[in-house]
């Protein structure tokens, strides 16, 4: 799962922003949104936009559920989707429709741009419409963890599609030959001491963790540490400044380079799916990747192998993950009538049989809780293992800041300036100190640029 936007999307964005934000309208109170009458009295068909970054399996599976829907409602509503080929090109084409007040109706994007939508400040509370609405959507059914990553100040700004949660696979056969238990895997010491001991015995380099900025997210969230301050920025300030060198979070990325230092980690680039690729060759014995991967690696390997927690560095009362993703944005330009039809269709796609249906086509995790409930659900679940786990720890995440996640409009900024000083830190050729001292410089800088782009200045 390829998660970086392209810094010639970034640059887009933040070029654009001083020319869309400053007079953009609010967002709706409750009390302003649209309610059934909107469309029960539009003429004729509504017809609404739906843009996606999506690819492959997941287009595929997102197509069918609008399918779906327009099936459902013939002669009410009309879907046209746009897949837009990535989450950069997304954005990009969504940073022009700005300019003329052209955006889609609905806009499924990425949890990284989540800081840029809400700051443009061209979508529709989902609070507004569900109280609005009460017939669709039931925003308490919505994954706690995924609710609290798209919400800032408490409030939600988006409505969770599908979510991605960090894991472990690791080839049994390879540890068993070691002689690891997989119960030493339950923190990122047990998991250092692991990946070493496999090189040890077997020659196989023990971890492979592609060089995505989502894993150093990670690691930072597990070991109980902020990524941007203050509060990462979640509450009424907005993030302007990251926290790249706390004690526990350098330890922890300290760890990880050790061992690709020592040769026990496995260099796989900066694409998970070559992670993936690696894993079922056997060309490392466990690997760091998103559960989104699932059906990659059941589809790929041949030997038995589990999937595990992410391993902690930190107390789970204090640490944890952050979960991943996309969600989907009601655009506040479209008609009283669109916006309604809009979010039925965030609803349809959001519901427990729609969550189901996607989830099971493409490993993610499921959005909304109450599907986990039926008979279906749990006999899925039964002989879908690495599901079951990749569920549950979402679920048992701890509510604290650092399982939040940063979000900021200058994410894609961030990860660009972090990315080549770890690959740094990691092949040696700079000291850690070093790495996230540089790194720290460049991302400030890409925020404070940000802060002044969308300020208009």
């Amino acid at each position: 799962m390829k998660r970086s936007i392209a810094l010639g999307a970034a640059a887009l964005v933040l070029l654009s922003l001083a020319g869309c934000s400053a007079n953009a309208p609010a967002t709706p109170a409750a009390s302003g949104a649209p309610g059934p009458s909107a469309l029960a009295n539009a003429t004729g068909v509504t017809e609404i936009n739906f843009w996606h970054g999506l690819g492959g399996i997941n287009a595929q599976a997102l197509q069918s559920l609008v399918d779906e829907f327009n099936t459902e409602n013939a002669g009410t509503i009309k879907v046209d989707t746009s897949a837009q080929g990535s989450y950069a090109d997304l954005l990009a084409k969504y940073t022009a429709s700005l300019r003329d007040k052209s955006t889609p109706t609905v806009t499924l994007s990425n949890d990284i741009s989540s800081g840029f939508l809400h700051d443009v400040k061209r979508s529709v509370s989902p609070e507004a419409m569900a109280a609005a609405n009460p017939g669709d959507l039931k925003l308490s059914q919505l994954a706690p963890a995924g609710k609290r990553y798209y919400s800032v100040n408490d409030k939600l700004v988006a409505v969770p599609m599908n979510m991605s949660t960090p894991l472990l696979f690791v080839n049994s056969e390879l540890l068993q030959k070691a002689g690891v238990e997989t119960s030493s895997l339950k923190t990122l010491d047990g998991l250092a001491a692991a990946a070493k001991k496999i090189k040890d015995t077997t020659g196989v380099p023990g971890i492979a963790e592609a060089f995505d900025d989502w894993w150093f997210e990670q690691l930072t969230a597990a070991s109980g540490n902020l990524y941007c301050t203050p509060a990462n920025g979640r509450g009424t300030k907005s993030a302007d400044k990251v926290s790249f060198q706390q004690a526990s979070q350098v330890k922890a990325f300290t760890t990880m380079a050790d061992l690709y230092q020592a040769g026990a980690g496995l260099d796989v680039g900066t694409d998970n799916n070559n992670a993936v690729t690696a894993f079922a060759a056997g060309k490392t014995a466990m690997m760091f990747n998103s559960s989104a991967v699932a059906a990659s690696v059941a589809n790929s390997t041949t030997f038995p192998y589990v999937a595990l927690p992410f391993p902690l560095s930190a107390p789970a009362s204090k640490a944890g993950t952050v979960v991943g993703g996309s969600a989907m944005w009601l655009s506040n330009q479209a008609t009283p009538a669109q916006q309604v039809a809009g979010w039925k269709l965030i609803s349809f796609l959001a519901s427990p049989a729609s969550q189901a249906k996607f989830s099971e086509a493409t490993g993610y995790v499921p959005a909304n809780t109450a599907l986990e409930n039926t008979a279906a659900r749990t006999d899925y679940l039964t002989s879908h293992p690495v599901a079951q786990v990749a569920i549950d720890q979402v679920k048992d995440v701890a509510d604290v800041p650092a399982s939040h996640g940063c979000f900021t409009g200058a994410f894609s900024a961030i990860r660009a300036a972090m990315v080549p000083q770890m690959q740094a830190a990691f092949t040696g050729s700079k000291t850690m100190k070093q790495a996230l001292a540089d790194a720290t410089t460049a991302a400030n800088q890409a925020i404070a640029d940000y802060q002044t782009q969308l300020a208009g200045d």
